[in-house]
């Protein structure tokens, strides 16, 4: 059976900042069998939604995740091999960046008509399988994943200050909305929280150069300064590398959700990389669950009349 390794892309998408060490896509071999025209289909579906998970957002922009293709099922793994030790010692947020690769892929997939069964941690013997995706049938597209997938080539990292008004509460009730049926929660600040947090943010490490999808120190420790904003925590009732992956996955729905709402994102990780400020910030929401990212919300600004779109190149 031919079995495809894939890799995340070496160079940046235009808007990264982070690393662009990332390991070339392996191409299918020369000398590869030639199947049915089923079989093909499906061989170029996952290669296709392999290549639309590399639009997802990761931290550092480092894409922690690698892909292997065997028949009709594709399998994402963690690389620990980008894992930055000093922001992210127990893996969490790179998992977390893999589950935004997987909503890419599943979505992607999903809008062609695919139905899929898909598998959480399928081999407990390696702890670096993250989940598969097996292709069953196919059937006609469903028009109501378009403005999803639409939103992947578009969806930014905003870092501008929000000063104008802020969403609305139905833009915000579609982000929370997209957000639960991923299986996680969104915590909604009220501003004396926000100041709560800015100041349990005071204590994380002061900011890396070219931090990719990622703000640390003064960032968060400026949070009541972008009065326009709402603060988002994305949190789960347990705290295990499945449930990373899952708010994964809910990072990504909300994200894109936001995109087709007018709704700006920035993700700030500072308060939740540590031990320390994760337990604070769980003290301070009450202990309703496990923080996993903080989210800034806010009006996304008008595009360019002649907006490029978004390249995984």
């Amino acid at each position: 059976m031919q079995v495809v390794q894939l890799k995340p892309r070496s160079t940046r998408r235009p808007d990264a900042t982070g690393p662009a060490d990332a390991q070339p896509v392996d191409a299918v071999p020369a000398d590869a069998t030639i199947h049915p025209i089923g079989a093909q289909a499906v061989v170029h579906s996952l290669l296709a939604a392999a290549g639309t998970a590399e639009f997802a957002p990761s931290i550092l922009d480092t894409q922690p995740w690698r892909w292997q293709l065997t028949g009709n099922t594709l399998t994402l793994y963690l690389d620990r091999g980008r894992i930055d030790d000093d922001v992210d010692a127990d893996g969490r947020l790179a998992i977390l960046s893999c589950g935004a690769a997987l909503h890419h892929a599943r979505i992607a997939l999903e809008a062609e008509g695919w139905r899929l069964t898909m598998n959480r941690k399928t081999d407990p013997a390696d702890p670096d399988q993250l989940a598969s995706l097996r292709l069953e049938e196919r059937s006609p597209a469903d028009p109501a994943d378009a403005p999803l997938i639409g939103s992947i080539p578009l969806r930014r990292t905003d870092r501008s200050p929000v000063t104008g008004a802020p969403i609305t509460a139905a833009q915000l009730k579609a982000v929370t909305a997209a957000v639960r049926a991923e299986e996680t929660s969104l915590h909604v600040l009220y501003p004396d929280e926000v100041v709560d947090l800015a100041r349990v943010a005071s204590g994380a490490r002061p900011a890396v150069s070219g931090s990719g999808d990622r703000s640390t120190g003064a960032g968060p420790a400026r949070l009541a300064d972008d009065r326009g904003a709402t603060f988002a925590l994305l949190y789960g009732h347990t705290d295990e590398p499945e449930d990373w992956l899952r708010a994964g996955e809910a990072l990504s729905a909300g994200w894109l959700t936001a995109t087709a709402e007018g709704v700006s994102v920035l993700p700030l990780s500072a308060a939740v990389e540590g031990t320390a400020t994760r337990q604070a910030v769980q003290i301070m929401i009450g202990c309703v669950g496990y923080p996993y990212l903080l989210l800034r919300l806010g009006r996304a600004p008008a595009p360019p009349a002649r907006a490029v779109p978004r390249s995984p190149r």
